[in-house]
């Protein structure tokens, strides 16, 4: 049997802005946001979450209990079985958003910073160890065409089957071409961008991006 908490309960809003301290607090610490993710999908018992995010109840019973405070997180319904009823819970809107200046000093520049160097720490060591597996030649190095240096894998001991590829540099362009080249990289991450289990599926680590060079 589902009991419903309120029937006065008002539509969740699709995008909520977080600007009182706890809330950003919460949101801008990868451990804590990677706790709220299930609820942002879908409605979960705690057990359920706990289950999609491999991780112990009671830890998640602590970021659940933050959410509640901070507003984050809310109870839809309470499902009712042999014994206490089994609240189901559900994030207060579809996204948050936190203002760059409601963000303490310094603390933009953590998360972003520290949510860069998570994924590039671990696209880095994912790399070292697939190249390492495939190549036993090592790196060439060898004077760019026009201008300063370049360093590669070996390319004639590469297998065309490689499931690994990385590229670094600095590029040329104009601001068509800069427009186009960004387009292009969008378009690649919404075609492949899902992250669907399925047979034959693995993880792969992907980082590309185009920023403009720092005039000094």
């Amino acid at each position: 049997m589902t009991e419903v908490v309120s029937n006065q309960t008002p539509p969740r809003p699709h995008l909520r802005v977080v600007r009182d301290h706890m809330g950003i607090d919460l949101l801008l610490k990868l451990a804590s946001a990677r706790c709220l993710a299930p609820f942002l999908r879908t409605e979960h018992t705690l057990g359920t979450a706990a289950q999609e995010l491999e991780m112990p109840a009671s830890t998640l019973a602590y970021y659940v209990g933050r959410f509640r405070k901070a507003d984050l997180l809310e109870v839809v319904r309470l499902e009712r079985r042999a014994g206490k009823p089994i609240p189901v819970y559900r994030a207060t809107a579809d996204q948050f958003e936190v203002p760059f200046r409601a963000m303490p000093p310094g603390r933009r520049d953590e998360f972003l910073h520290g949510s860069r160097r998570h994924v590039l720490a671990e696209f880095m060591t994912a790399m070292d160890r697939a190249v390492l597996a495939e190549l036993s030649s090592g790196i060439r190095i060898a004077g760019h065409p026009t201008r300063g240096v370049q360093i590669e894998l070996s390319p004639d001991e590469r297998p065309d089957d490689s499931p690994v590829t990385e590229w670094w540099g600095k590029v040329r362009l104009t601001d068509e071409e800069a427009l186009e080249l960004r387009r292009e990289l969008e378009g690649l991450a919404q075609r492949f961008g899902s992250d669907e289990p399925g047979p034959g599926r693995r993880t792969y680590i992907t980082m590309f991006g185009l920023v403009p060079q720092r005039r000094r």
